[in-house]
């Protein structure tokens, strides 16, 4: 059985997305979070999976009609992925994989990749550039795996793996991708996208491009802005 998760946030204004204000208004960092979430849904139900789940941090919002909507854990984030995938997985052959929902370039074929590197090991990580990672995977439960790991800090990556392997365990790694946390984040976003790179979902480019953050003229930019940015039902 696959099980596929997303780690989330309501997009509700000064809630989210918090690093990139001052740069950025309260407000519009809710409306860029608002379009990576709704990308970050489309990938969920496009992915090859068996069962879809969003994971709350606060009140659950709306997700499509074929997801599961669960409330995240109380505690750290090592705390809140132990109770995820102690939830994911309870039979033999179980594979779960946990997502972060603010990945700009992230997509389908990302999370197929990395279930197909979980046939072949026993846990697999999406690397960022910020020393953490976008996603988890996992084929058994371990709340060892996270405890005590300096989360948002640059070694979170660097020393999940060397607690997988104090146990012997498999370790693949998927693709590099880079979350958006910060306004050096969100300018790289903006530069790539200006290069004329798919650097983001047709969501979040609706929210860049509204925002006047990117230049509407772009050809990447006319299906986005008829793409609407995920409302949140709160």
């Amino acid at each position: 059985m696959r099980r596929l998760a997303l780690f989330a946030r309501p997009p509700i204004e000064g809630q989210v997305k918090r690093r990139l204000s001052p740069a950025l208004p309260a407000r519009l960092a809710a409306g860029i979070y608002s379009g990576l979430l709704a990308d970050a849904l489309d990938t969920l139900t496009r992915s090859r999976a068996d069962e879809r789940l969003v994971y709350w941090a606060g009140p659950p919002s709306e997700v499509p009609f074929d997801v599961h909507s669960r409330s995240q854990a109380e505690g750290d984030l090592g705390a809140r992925l132990a109770a995820a995938f102690d939830d994911l997985i309870f039979a033999p052959g179980d594979h779960a994989l946990v997502l972060g929902s603010d990945v700009p370039g992230l997509d389908a074929t990302h999370v197929d990749d990395a279930f197909a590197a979980l046939d072949r090991h026993d846990i697999v990580l999406g690397p960022s550039r910020d020393g953490g990672y976008w996603c988890i995977g996992l084929t058994w439960k371990d709340a060892e795996l996270f405890r005590d790991i300096p989360w948002s800090t640059s070694q979170v990556l660097a020393r999940t793996v060397e607690r997988a392997r104090d146990t012997n365990r498999k370790v693949a790694f998927a693709q590099w991708l880079d979350d958006l946390d910060t306004p050096a984040d969100l300018a790289t976003l903006i530069g790539a996208t200006a290069a004329g790179r798919a650097a983001c979902g047709p969501r979040a480019l609706a929210a860049l491009t509204a925002m006047r953050l990117v230049p509407g003229w772009f050809p990447a930019t006319s299906a986005a802005a008829e793409a609407a940015p995920f409302r949140s039902s709160t």
